[in-house]
């Protein structure tokens, strides 16, 4: 997410031509509703700057309470993380950021995000396995 339309083309381009689908939003609250929808994101990716409204942490904070399984990037040139910034797992970059160092932190919070959702899916799945190879309980008369 960034609030300056050529800057958020040229990020959006840069991560289509690496193959990640990307849904642009011009503001926070554009990408609350995003999120508020039901579409699964993986990774979000934000400025910390965007006028009006919150900015970029306190949209990661939000983002990192609600929907946990979702990977924060956040990105800028001017405002350099201080304290408790960033919510835990979120990673900071510097920009200007080049292309290839900002493909590999959003292909390494991908795996990270399809890992932790394939690990809630295994825990949430009946163990049937266990079920199949247990003893069989003996009667009593």
């Amino acid at each position: 997410m960034e609030d300056e339309p050529l800057v958020r083309l040229v990020v959006a381009d840069i991560l289509m031509e690496a193959n990640f689908h990307v849904i642009e939003a011009s503001g926070a609250e554009e990408a609350l509703k995003v999120l508020r929808a039901m579409v699964r994101v993986d990774v979000m990716l934000s400025d910390v700057e965007m006028p009006p409204g919150i900015n970029g942490y306190e949209l990661a904070r939000q983002v990192h309470e609600s929907w946990p399984g979702t990977e924060i990037l956040i990105t800028s040139g001017r405002e350099w993380p201080r304290g408790d910034d960033l919510p835990p797992g979120a990673a900071f970059l510097a920009k200007p950021c080049p292309n290839a160092t900002l493909v590999s932190h959003v292909q390494a919070a991908v795996r990270r995000a399809q890992a932790a959702r394939n690990m809630t899916a295994q825990q949430d799945r009946p163990d049937t396995a266990s079920s199949e190879t247990a003893a069989p309980i003996p009667k009593t008369a």
